[in-house]
């Protein structure tokens, strides 16, 4: 896939890159994804709505994995490889696609504890691009100084195929979240290639945020992140886009920001 539409890299090198969702979208159903690459999308076949929905298997991971594989026209691309900043763009784009900008979920004030339903314009959310001269980086592989430790790390973006495992460490390893994240990532410390879960959970904690730093810096993505303003008290707070089951149903909101 690295070569995929290798000219939508160069010819985006020089140039200012989208800022939105919706500017994201060079023609109908051809976008320029975060990892910087071109790519074609269709919408979905009602055959396809019904897998989604489907109780037994709409909240599988496995069925999203395969809607957006058939929805993805260019064959040479596996969802399961794509950036998680990609496979989200993709999801969000699907969405658009098929129903329009505009999303409608339920959300709780944390305030006030009103109820209420929300609708966010999707085209609205910001994107965020690999930035040089990470991007050029097949691999997309970085290396990186611990501060306080000064050991020296190699770390890679986290791709569609990782979801799973971390899924299995969360559940696994729930008191050891952080570490596990930074397992999945990290491929390589001081020259060794074998990463123990032992050495992360000891390091300063000062390492592990600029880390986290650094990963924030180089990562690509839809920034998920959005404003809420409750209807009642006025208060106004930050949740992340609920992208679940209901992300892919066609719901129109009756009572509006």
């Amino acid at each position: 896939m690295n070569e995929l539409k290798a000219e939508a890299l160069h010819a985006t090198e020089n140039q200012s890159l989208p800022k939105t969702v919706a500017e994201a979208e060079n023609a109908q159903g051809t976008f320029l994804f975060p990892g910087r690459w071109e790519g074609q999308m269709r919408e979905m076949t009602t055959g396809e709505e019904d897998m989604l929905l489907n109780r037994r298997s709409g909240r599988d991971t496995r069925t999203i994995n395969k809607v957006l594989q058939a929805c993805l026209v260019s064959p040479e691309v596996n969802v399961m490889d794509l950036l998680i900043g990609d496979r989200v763009f993709a999801m969000i784009q699907l969405r658009r696609l098929t129903y329009g900008d505009e999303y409608a979920f339920k959300v709780t004030c944390p305030r006030c504890n009103n109820r209420f339903e929300w609708e966010e314009n999707l085209g609205d959310l910001k994107v965020q691009y690999l930035q040089d001269p990470a991007w050029a980086d097949p691999e997309h592989r970085f290396t990186f100084t611990l501060p306080k430790s000064g050991k020296t790390i190699k770390w890679r973006m986290m791709r569609g195929k990782d979801e799973q495992k971390l899924a299995l460490l969360r559940r696994e390893f729930p008191e050891a979240i952080m570490s596990s994240i930074m397992a999945l990532r990290i491929t390589e410390i001081e020259g060794e290639k074998m990463v123990s879960r032992k050495f992360l959970s000891g390091l300063p904690a000062s390492d592990a945020a600029a880390f986290r730093g650094e990963v924030e810096s180089k990562e690509c993505g839809v920034d998920t992140t959005i404003a809420i303003e409750c209807l009642d008290c006025g208060n106004v707070f930050d949740i992340d886009l609920p992208i679940g089951a209901d992300f892919f149903l066609p719901k129109k909101v009756t009572k509006t920001r």
